[in-house]
């Protein structure tokens, strides 16, 4: 998780995550926030991150990019 926060960070999308996790409503909402705040690992396939892809106006080449940015960490 470090490395995927250090990743957005470095991409300028770190305050759009957490502001679209906080706006995320109902029992999903909680499930993500539980999911960002205490997850140890990112999943590419994880629902987090496909409900945040559209969310942050990325497409699937901009998500993987981070992903191996975030390996590098």
């Amino acid at each position: 998780m470090r490395q995927a926060r250090l990743a957005l960070l470095e991409a300028g999308l770190y305050e759009g995550v957490n502001t679209a996790v906080a706006a995320m409503e109902g029992a999903t909402g909680e499930a993500a926030r539980i999911e960002w705040e205490f997850a140890t690992e990112v999943r590419r396939d994880s629902p987090l991150v496909q409900a945040l892809i559209p969310m942050l106006s990325l497409d699937e080449a901009a998500v993987d990019a981070l992903f191996v940015r975030a390996a590098g960490w």
